[in-house]
């Protein structure tokens, strides 16, 4: 191997080693993505955010830790403040962002109360407080519901453990709403979800050990040019 090509070699293996050695010191995350998009269907006088009108779209997204622990000892109902690390949504013309400046400042709650009258009333509810980008001090309240009310599934939730992902399809009520806070009631601008996906966000050592790759990937495309390239011919000594 030439001497450039050996460099190169070495340049490659030291990055690799480096971004080993950062894969030892970052702790293993689990974070779940929550994708949501939908329509405000109804408006509650009293209640409602200005701006935010029936038949505007509603996208967002959110982030949320299930490994943070039931803070409720009841084992039909669970309790998981702080469980959401990172909201941003866009209703109507107004963005909204999760509001940083309070702690907790999110909650998950899990309801499986199939013993009340042999019927299944499993919910799940997603939290937030959360501000616009206009006004970033004045806090709202918005909770995504998915809720099973009086089906016999007793498959959609287990006890009150917080599920690290889950099939909103399951659930027969997919809706949600925001307001002022307190929220008093489930009432202000209400939207229906019209699509949810769930799903595991790469935790950040997938994300370094893809970076590991790149140098590996670059030393190969240089050799493998290298060896296309047709060699230089040499020059003639004079007779």
């Amino acid at each position: 191997m030439k001497r450039g090509g050996l460099r190169a070699m070495q340049r490659a293996c030291a990055a690799v080693a480096t971004v080993a050695a950062m894969l030892a010191t970052v702790p293993a995350e689990a974070v779940t993505r929550l994708s949501f998009s939908g329509v405000v269907d109804s408006v509650s006088a009293g209640y409602a955010i200005p701006g935010i009108d029936v038949g505007d779209a509603i996208t967002g997204s959110l982030l949320y830790d299930p490994t943070v622990a039931d803070g409720q000892p009841l084992n039909w109902i669970g309790y998981y403040p702080g469980a959401i690390t990172g909201f941003s949504a866009t209703m109507g013309a107004l963005s909204f962002t999760q509001y940083t400046a309070q702690s907790p400042n999110s909650e998950i709650d899990v309801i499986n109360d199939d013993f009340v009258a042999g019927l299944y009333r499993d919910d799940l509810y997603f939290r937030v407080a959360v501000a616009e980008a206009a006004t970033p001090d004045v806090v709202r309240f918005l909770q995504l519901s998915f809720s099973v009310a009086g089906a016999t599934r007793p498959d959609v939730l287990v006890d009150d453990s917080l599920p690290a992902d889950f099939d909103p399809l399951a659930f027969s009520l997919r809706r949600g709403f925001i307001t002022v806070l307190p929220p008093g009631a489930s009432q202000g601008n209400n939207f229906v979800l019209n699509s949810v996906e769930v799903a595991p966000v790469p935790e950040p050592r997938m994300a370094l050990l893809m970076l590991a790759g790149l140098p590996l990937l670059w030393l190969g495309a240089r050799l493998h040019e290298r060896r296309r390239r047709p060699a230089a011919s040499s020059p003639t000594r004079p007779g």
